[in-house]
């Protein structure tokens, strides 16, 4: 047990260092006294005693140091010794402290808070376990029940495989009634997502049947919200879409499927007896691939299903489920999105992190020139190159790890408005938090920016350049010793920095491309309210009465300038498409019929959205049950069809009208943007709400309005619960609001990318500001004799921005060139931007060119204001 003795020792030793330092005091003083008593013994007077014995003792120093090295702490105190010289150092020279610290702060802390996110949707496991295992099918969201129970009984290479679909509906409890995002699945799906409940019980066999009684099972986060986390919920009743449901269970916190915005579970109702069973195309499938299944036994087998579904069913060309057959891992099918997006961030923020390094190096580079006078003493004391080498490097780790603090407080500040700004949806952001790891990474990474830092100047040390580099007055310049390489982090730094700069340009052209499409609608002084009537609530007649007076009442509203309703509104919401009969074309039956989508509107509609009437005639008051079928169709939908015919009395039919239920149509509308900013239109017919099959459980309500759009809503709601209580107001969106989250991506990826350009753009003129400085500085008495030989100040100040120039061109230069190089990685964010775009690449670079200039004006007007009779006297 002698390391515990000695190790406990030395832990006193550190933690008692005055009582130590105390005792050996004492120790000393007791030798000396002893030797000094035992001399007098043998006749040798007090004062003489006493200095023989110091004499035979020698050096009390030396002596102590050599007591402490015996303690093993002298590298400790050590390090205490170089710490404390480096804090002394940041109190006398505060501006280089701060803008070092701030720079690698700035770095540290958007890495940092930007990994945690990378870390939350990334790199941590999904909430269920072997994930690899978990595999979701192609044409998701367009499987039928009939080709799910087809498909359970075809494949062999899964121990489970469920069915799941997108549900909204009211839940109301005794506290109130909120409107649920949930999932409709099959009773396989826990099974295969492998996830035990928190409390009570999943789905059984035979729920997702005709027969069975309503169930609901609760994510832990609504059990703790809207029940108080009562551990006797089980058994509760609870309405759900109008319809009194049992809870059966709670899951475990954590636990999300698909995404963390889905609060519940309900079985899925496949009950062959329904339309819906054999005709509608709505869900997702999603299965656990058996153990030890290889990949390619897995590929056979999705193979031989979409053969089967090719034989036993069949299929128009636009959903052809015999084709393209493959299945996706969970992790990419629920995060495929996000990822891009976050990386392309990740290395914006790596390369701004790069900067804050080369920065920071570049100003303890030349403190370090600047402290050679010091250095030269020291050396002359005693101190070898290693030892104020490792001076230098403490004073840059203590640098870097007061930066990883400040950065780790500014990461803790930010890090809630990084998260809202970045384009993550699903209620991801929700689940994100900083942990304790971070800031241990803010520590490590602390460490590993120090060191780097620390390179340069360290290495100058030990090759001995940094002690005659006061006396480098040669015509070469920069070309020299520290120099070389202060220019070379000044590169590196305008390099990264073009980067950064040419990234958000090609955003901000993207974004501006954006802006300036035509959507076929105007969206200024426009709001839509989507309002939910669920089926158990009102039947359909009630609802089919209450959507059509929502629409006609809504007009005569104070300030409302028109009004109307539609099933899914543009831009926002996709859905309600399929198969779309032409009478004239034979050609085009099925399957090889077209595409469209079915959008159920009221009059009104079509003025309230500023959509214009290309052709015919738009709804009104007569169409409705009873009268002459008619349908509306959109500009390309008239030109594919009936290419150089009139479209005008034309008839179709919808894939939600019975067989026979042909529509004439009566009017062309123009070009809408229906379902996203960009990508070719889809086929669009529009029929009057009066005409539709069915109501629907909701509709849009879109007002115009004379003022801010926002303040008609009140009345809206009024009217909604005057018309009837039971329908809810689930959203209320202005289209302005509808169309800038559509370009959500571009748009927080250009402010992020231009947040970074401008960090960058800061770094870099400080870093040339400094060369520059560097260079003036080294070169003073240089520009004094030669101005005292005649030359000019302007002379003087453009070889002084030529000079600080090289670095910038040369960063320049190479910055575009790997822009160009790694282009791709932003080409899936740009809208009819090239990522070679000459014009981002352009501005990039004279941007950069113009701020190294700027940076490198003030110290040459500093050259050439140089006093020669001061410098002769000088020297």
């Amino acid at each position: 047990m002698r390391w515990l003795t000695d190790f406990i020792f030395r832990v006193r030793a550190l933690l008692g260092g005055r009582s130590f330092e105390r005792d050996l005091e004492s120790e000393f003083a007791f030798h000396l006294e002893m030797e000094t008593q035992k001399l007098m013994e043998q006749g040798m007077p007090h004062e003489r005693a006493r200095q023989e014995a110091r004499r035979r003792f020698g050096s009390d120093v030396r002596e102590r140091e050599r007591a402490r090295e015996a303690w093993g702490l002298g590298w400790i105190r050590d390090l205490q010794a170089d710490t404390r010289q480096a804090l002394r150092q940041f109190r006398k020279h505060p501006g280089f402290a701060f803008i070092s610290v701030l720079t690698l702060a700035l770095g540290i802390g958007a890495t940092v808070a930007l990994f945690s996110v990378v870390q939350g949707i990334m790199l941590r496991p999904l909430p269920f376990p072997d994930e690899d295992r978990v595999v979701v099918f192609w044409s998701q969201f367009d499987w039928r029940g009939v080709e799910f129970d087809f498909a359970k009984e075809r494949v062999n290479a899964y121990q489970d495989l469920a069915a799941y679909t997108d549900l909204t509906a009211p839940l109301r409890t005794e506290s109130g009634s909120i409107l649920l995002i949930n999932a409709g699945a099959s009773a396989e799906l826990f099974d295969v997502l492998s996830v035990p409940p928190l409390l009570g019980r999943t789905f059984a066999p035979g729920e997702d049947r005709p027969g069975a009684e309503p169930v609901i099972v609760l994510s832990h986060g609504l059990w703790q919200q809207e029940f108080g986390g009562d551990l006797g919920v089980l058994g509760q009743r609870v309405v759900m879409d109008g319809v009194s449901t049992t809870v059966i269970g709670v899951m475990p916190p954590g636990f999300f499927f698909p995404t963390p915005e889905y609060r519940a579970w309900r079985p899925l109702m496949l009950d062959p007896a329904t339309q819906d069973y054999r005709g509608n195309g709505y869900l997702a499938l999603v299965g656990r691939v058996r153990p030890a299944v290889t990949t390619g036994a897995l590929e056979a087998d999705v193979q031989s299903l979409a053969t089967a579904l090719g034989e036993r069913f069949t299929y128009p060309e636009a959903w052809d489920k015999s084709q393209g057959a493959h299945v996706i891992s969970i992790r990419e099918y629920l995060l495929g999105d996000v990822r891009p997006a976050i990386l392309l961030l990740l290395g914006a923020v790596t390369l701004l992190l790069l900067m804050s390094c080369a920065n920071a190096a570049a100003l303890t580079l030349a403190r370090t020139t600047d402290r050679t006078g010091e250095m030269s003493v020291r050396v002359a004391l005693g101190a070898g190159r290693g030892r104020i080498a490792r001076q230098v490097l403490t004073e840059s780790l203590v640098l870097a790890i007061v930066a990883a603090v400040v950065g780790a407080v500014l990461a803790v500040v930010l890090f809630d408005l990084l998260v809202a700004s970045l384009p993550l949806e699903g209620g991801y952001a929700a689940v994100l938090s900083l942990s304790w790891t971070v800031f241990a990474a803010a520590f490590g990474l602390a460490l590993v920016v120090g060191i780097a830092v620390a390179a340069v100047p360290v290495r100058e040390l030990l090759r001995g350049k940094l002690e005659n580099v006061k006396s480098e007055r040669s015509e070469t310049g920069l070309a020299r010793g520290t120099g070389r390489a202060h220019a070379t982090l000044v590169a590196a730094e305008v390099l990264l920095a073009v980067l950064l700069v040419a990234g958000a340009a090609l955003l901000i052209r993207s974004v501006a491309n954006l802006r300036a499409l035509e959507l076929g609608l105007e969206p200024e002084g426009v709001v839509a309210i989507t309002l939910f009537a669920a089926e158990e609530e009102m039947s359909e007649v009630e609802r089919e009465s209450f959507f059509w007076e929502v629409a006609q009442r809504a007009s005569q509203l104070p300030g409302v300038r028109a009004a109307g309703t539609i099933n899914r509104l543009p831009i926002r919401d996709g859905g309600w498409q399929g198969s779309v009969g032409i009478e004239s074309r034979p050609d085009l039956a099925f399957p090889q019929a077209p595409n469209s989508y079915y959008r159920m509107i009221a009059p009104g509609y079509f003025q309230a959205m500023g959509i214009e009437l290309r052709m015919g005639r738009v709804f009104d008051e007569r169409d409705r049950e009873g009268a002459l079928p008619v349908a509306i169709v959109s500009e390309s939908f008239a030109r594919r069809m009936w290419p150089g015919q009139d479209p005008i009395g034309q008839r179709i039919n919808g894939a939600f009208d019975d067989d026979d239920g042909w529509r004439t149509v009566v009017g062309v509308v123009e070009e809408t943007r229906l379902v996203s900013m960009t990508g070719e239109n889809p086929l669009v017919m529009y029929v009057p709400q009066g005409q539709a099959p069915f109501p629907g459980v909701s509709q849009v309500l879109v007002l115009e309005g004379d003022a801010n759009p926002t303040s008609l809503v009140p009345t809206a709601r009024r009217l909604v619960r005057e018309l009837n209580e039971r329908a809810v107001v689930a959203q209320v969106q202005t289209m302005d609001e509808v169309v800038t989250t559509a370009m959500a991506e571009p748009l927080r990826l250009r402010f992020f990318l231009m947040l970074f350009a401008g960090l960058g753009l800061v770094l870099g003129t400080v870093g040339v500001y400094g060369v520059v400085s560097y260079a003036v500085t080294r070169r003073q008495a240089e520009y004094g004799i030669r101005m005292a030989l005649g030359a000019t100040a302007g002379h003087v100040l453009r070889e002084v921005v030529r000079r600080g120039m090289v670095p910038v061109t040369m960063g320049v230069t190479g910055g575009v060139v790997i822009t160009v190089i790694l282009s791709r990685a932003v080409g899936g964010f740009l809208y009819e931007v090239a990522p070679t775009d000459p014009v981002s690449l352009g501005l990039a670079a004279v941007v950069l060119l113009l701020s190294g200039v700027v940076a490198a004006v003030l110290p040459a007007w500093r050259a050439g204001r140089v006093s020669p009779v001061d410098v002769l006297r000088s020297e």
